[in-house]
């Protein structure tokens, strides 16, 4: 028995009033006006990218956070609505080590078709479908998901799982809010097709005061943070986009100063950076780093994009070029920040904090303390000092003898992880931000320039995995208050999902 996709969409009222008796769903529509953050806007068509985190929650579009979940379904008990099933059954190998829904499809079986347990959104409000999927579906026209009226493609020729994600927002008008939710498989002039289908969810969005700053890449990614500052530019710093220490320093400096950090190759400068450069006017231009990290026809580039002087703070090593930063400090401040030269992690929330506070960063082997750090130490004569990360990225042995250079304590802040280092340097701001900057923990290049806006606006700067913001960024984030929240970087760096539970604890 199978019904063609013109009869199953003609007779989706009497099929689902069938499935609601059956079924019993619970709830009434609701028909009482949506407020304005709820409805489903314009631009709610826009592609919706679920890239990873496919065992969790879907997005919103972006700038949008989830509402309320309105349905799920993982197969774990079985196909739903098994009396309204064709052919559909499920497979031990879901997403997530769950179950998933299979149909299999062939010449002497031509369609199979699934019915999902019904919900109740509110008429209006944003409403999306999504799942994920896999298959060997050729046509993307014989593999389809529907929701009352409307009808989605969804492409399964793939043998890896894909997200999927729909606005069914139109549907809410259908049936006073009810979603009867279907997945019809047919087989291509017989072809023997087979198609996966886990993880829906039914979920309304809401707006949220979330942004995206991104570009094609990172150095891209740096000039659309400098698009943020305005024209006329004291002094704009340059660092290398391929290494993070020499920048890692820098930040800290040209967030006390209120100066972007662009970053460029070691012998060129990238397209988006020499426009932001034209744009920005500097009346100086500083590179940090030596030669090796950025070359001296960078240099000589430089100096088209200024009326002034292009200087070089750098030293033989990360660990000299952060002390020769730290130089340009006057001695006897109150508090010098520290943290590992070889991993980047701590310092990229640290150094938002030491900008914000007009304090130096330095760098330091995990084990030693380098000469350079230690002279630099010496002159700022500093009335404390904070170790930024836990004992394996600056050991004890180097926390013993950092007291040896300051009259005040030696403290750390750690946490279990990067994530949770991150966000106990967050704890450390005051609340009621403006807003909070969300950057990946999995590399250094997006939050490099990010550091130093956010340290210019005394914001902090946290860390998330690509697809998921931690509970413990999260309860940091709470506690901040902020009106908004900024994502730096692009799709593969953070994914939408990041955005739309950031949007949950920020306004």
């Amino acid at each position: 028995m199978a019904l063609t996709t013109r009869t199953a969409r003609r007779g989706v009222a009497a099929l689902a009033g069938l499935v609601m008796a059956a079924t019993l769903a619970t709830g009434s529509a609701s028909t009482a006006p949506l407020p304005a953050s709820e409805t489903s806007p314009a631009e709610s068509t826009q592609a919706v990218q679920w890239t990873g985190g496919l065992d969790a929650q879907a997005p919103c579009p972006e700038g949008r956070s989830r509402s309320a979940t309105l349905m799920t379904e993982n197969f774990t008990g079985g196909i739903p609505q098994s009396n309204f099933n064709n052919g559909w059954r499920t497979v031990s190998s879901g997403i997530g080590s769950t179950r998933a829904a299979r149909s299999e499809v062939s010449s002497g079986d031509g369609e199979d078709w699934m019915f999902m347990r019904w919900a109740t959104a509110p008429v209006g409000a944003q409403t999306m479908l999504a799942f994920t999927s896999r298959g060997n579906v050729s046509s993307s026209g014989y593999s389809r998901a529907d929701v009352n009226s409307l009808s989605f493609q969804a492409a399964g020729n793939t043998s890896s799982w894909r997200g999927k994600v729909f606005d069914i927002t139109a549907a809410t008008q259908d049936e006073g809010g009810r979603l009867g939710t279907w997945f019809q498989h047919r087989s291509r002039q017989g072809a023997s097709q087979w198609w996966d289908v886990d993880n829906v969810q039914i979920y309304t969005c809401r707006d949220a005061a979330v942004s995206r700053i991104r570009g094609a890449d990172r150095f891209a990614t740096s000039a659309a943070v400098a698009a943020t500052y305005p024209v006329g530019q004291d002094v704009v710093y340059l660092a290398s986009g391929t290494d993070f220490p020499d920048a890692l320093a820098g930040a800290a400096l040209a967030g006390k100063q209120d100066a972007p950090v662009l970053l460029v190759r070691e012998d060129s400068i990238p397209a988006p950076v020499a426009a932001q450069l034209n744009r920005l006017n500097p009346s100086e231009i500083v590179i940090l780093g030596g030669t090796g990290a950025v070359s001296n026809t960078v240099r000589d580039a430089a100096a088209d994009y200024t009326s002034g002087d292009v200087t070089r703070l750098a030293g033989a090593n990360r660990y000299e070029t952060s002390a020769a930063i730290a130089d340009t400090y006057p001695t006897g401040i109150s508090t010098v920040y520290v943290a590992s030269g070889t991993d980047y992690p701590d310092a990229l929330s640290g150094s938002a904090s030491a900008g914000r506070n007009g304090r130096p960063m330095l760098l330091t082997g995990p084990d030693h303390l380098p000469s350079a750090t230690r002279e630099a130490l010496d002159r700022l004569d500093p009335g404390r000092i904070v170790i930024l990360g836990g004992t394996v990225a600056v050991s004890n042995s180097v926390r013993n003898q950092l007291q040896d250079h300051t009259d005040g304590d030696v403290t750390r802040i750690a946490g279990a992880n990067r994530y949770d280092t991150s966000a106990l340097i967050a704890d450390t701001f005051p609340g009621n931000r403006s807003r909070v900057f969300v950057a990946t923990g999995a590399d250094f290049p997006d939050a490099l320039s990010g550091s130093a806006l956010a340290a210019k606006e005394a914001n902090p700067v946290l860390l998330a995995t690509p697809t998921r913001l931690p509970n413990s960024v999260g309860d940091a984030i709470d506690g901040l208050n902020p009106d908004s929240g900024v994502v730096l970087g692009g799709y593969t760096s953070l994914n939408s999902i990041v955005l739309d539970q950031l949007g949950r604890h920020v306004g």
